[in-house]
């Protein structure tokens, strides 16, 4: 597998399941699905970068946008997709049938344990799956590591083991029923997930060998985070230049606020030639693989001091929030714009007014910041209320460009 460049492709924001520790704000899981192309679409403006990309295609739920497999075809006839699914839309078995297993380099399959036993999705999942292994594809099952999941796994895994799957922990990153984790496990759970997580890797072995190289979002390495979330800022990072998050209206970011490199429907992307220093935080599992250790790339030795983490200015801030209006307006409406930000101003005052913990439906980074910040991690430097990705992608927020080419559907909403 080569490819010039990778993504995180936020498609939607958009999801049928209500997970407690879900980072994504009730309102955003709830929201109308919009479609801003067609699949062709979509396959025109990315090829038209010249470049060869690998898209992991999140959300929400991708498996519920409209015409999810025929997006997928006609991506993967030039590019490389991995899926974040929780595999319970009827479009998985079609996407089984249709889609060429050698174009996807990974399906992370997320169980939701809690959630799929309370909905009574939990048959279809492990149909599913099954479906998509005797296809060829390479599934990877996550498990959420709730203080239930915990306490229940060797259940769990003899559940899953019935049907000859295995489960991967996942460590919870951010506020889940008021708690933060993921300083709130106790010794005994760290110990326990830790041991989890090496099991899980022997029972993949033959499946990351079929992979090539490790998945994006590598969950054989949570361990590492089980005493924190690493500070990036101050370390080179190829994002930006060898990868970058994608918003569901098409906006490019480096990977947060607030470095707007284009929108792939205007076909202005502009990427860095070469890495740059971090100075905000993103997905960690993104910013384990992206940081440099080549030497030539390395930070001046001014920034690479533990207490040095250099961030954005105000003035940055500003541009950088203007450019992604531009982009959400123009894509969605003056009407989307007045909505979304009633709702952050909401999120702010939850927090305000929540100084105990965070209600469900967590605010976003954005609210989190403007209203003072997470608590950081006594062992590791700054905590992240967000579970995988960073939000201001996934608001749809946008640069300045030039008007959409002839035939762009413009914010088109379902349901």
């Amino acid at each position: 597998m080569h490819y010039d460049i990778e993504a995180d492709w936020l498609l939607l924001s958009t999801c049928n399941f209500r997970c407690s520790y879900c980072f994504s704000p009730t309102s955003a899981s709830g929201a109308k699905i919009k479609t801003y192309g067609t699949p062709a679409h979509w396959k025109d403006v990315f090829g038209a970068t010249g470049k060869t990309w690998l898209l992991h295609i999140t959300g929400g739920e991708p498996s519920i946008y409209p015409d999810f497999v025929e997006l997928c075809d006609q991506l993967s006839q030039d590019h490389y997709l991995s899926i974040n699914s929780n595999l319970t839309h009827p479009s998985i078995k079609a996407f089984a049938r249709r889609i060429n297993p050698e174009r996807i380099h990974f399906i992370n399959a997320a169980i939701h344990y809690e959630m799929r036993k309370k909905r009574g999705a939990f048959k279809a999942f492990i149909e599913h799956v099954q479906e998509l292994q005797d296809a060829k594809f390479n599934v990877l099952l996550s498990l959420v590591m709730t203080h239930y999941v915990v306490r229940n796994f060797p259940q769990i895994y003899q559940e899953l083991e019935a049907y000859g799957l295995h489960a991967i922990p996942k460590v919870i990153r951010g506020i889940n029923e008021g708690k933060s984790f993921p300083e709130s496990y106790s010794a005994d759970e760290k110990r326990l997930i830790h041991d989890y997580i090496l099991q899980a890797e022997k029972e993949y072995k033959t499946v990351l060998k079929n992979m090539g190289e490790q998945p994006s979002i590598n969950m054989f390495s949570d361990h590492h985070f089980l005493d924190g979330i690493e500070d990036y800022r101050g370390r080179m990072c190829s994002a930006g230049f060898k990868f970058v998050v994608i918003a569901p209206n098409g906006t490019v970011f480096r990977c947060g606020p607030p470095d707007v490199y284009g929108n792939i429907l205007f076909r202005n992307v502009r990427l860095l030639d070469a890495p740059k220093i971090c100075d905000t935080s993103s997905c960690p599992y993104f910013c384990e693989k992206y940081s440099v250790q080549e030497s030539k790339f390395q930070a001046p030795p001014s920034l690479r001091g533990p207490k040095v983490r250099p961030t954005p200015s105000k003035y940055m801030y500003l541009k950088g929030l203007t450019r992604k209006s531009y982009y959400f307006l123009r894509t969605d409406g003056l009407g989307a714009i007045i909505k979304k930000a009633v709702s952050k101003l909401k999120r702010i005052a939850a927090k305000l007014t929540h100084p105990g913990g965070w209600p469900q439906g967590a605010p976003s980074r954005w609210a989190v910041r403007w209203a003072g910040g997470p608590a950081r991690s006594p062992a590791r430097g700054r905590g992240n209320p967000e579970q995988a990705r960073p939000t201001p992608a996934r608001e749809g927020w946008g640069d300045v460009a030039a008007s959409p080419p002839e035939g762009y559907p413009v914010g088109i909403t379902h349901g």
